[in-house]
């Protein structure tokens, strides 16, 4: 059997698990933006701090949103997932990631240069090496 080892920089270490209370009207203080229908992921919009009630945990600004009371939410549609909280009985339980953004520039200072090898004209190594 072989054993599935995680870095602990992975992803999924960084997931975060919060309970957001809706307000008297069934509304929440978190604004949801993005969807399949627009080619994105669910994420957070605004948080309206000074209205924002947590059961535990807390969203921030940008954060995908990856499950909705247990439900995967990748990839649906922003409407589907508005329904699913609409229909939510209390606190709804969420579970985002927060995104990382890397340029083009970093991944090259990460190891992906080549190594090049000056090899003298002449020599049997280039000769070997066409």
């Amino acid at each position: 059997m072989s054993k599935v080892i995680q870095k602990k920089n992975h992803w999924t270490t960084r997931v975060n698990e919060c309970a957001v209370c809706k307000s008297s009207g069934g509304e929440l203080s978190v604004q949801l933006r993005g969807g399949a229908e627009s080619g994105e992921f669910t994420y957070v919009g605004e948080v309206r701090e000074d209205t924002a009630q947590y059961k535990y945990g807390q969203l921030g600004e940008g954060e995908l949103l990856l499950e909705v009371e247990g439900l995967s939410v990748s990839g649906l549609p922003l409407y589907d997932v508005l329904t699913v909280i609409k229909n939510c009985k209390g606190p709804v339980r969420m579970k985002t990631v927060r995104q990382v953004f890397v340029s083009r520039n970093s991944l090259e200072l990460q190891g992906r240069q080549t190594r090049v090898v000056k090899v003298p004209s002449g020599s049997k190594a280039q000769a070997d090496n066409p």
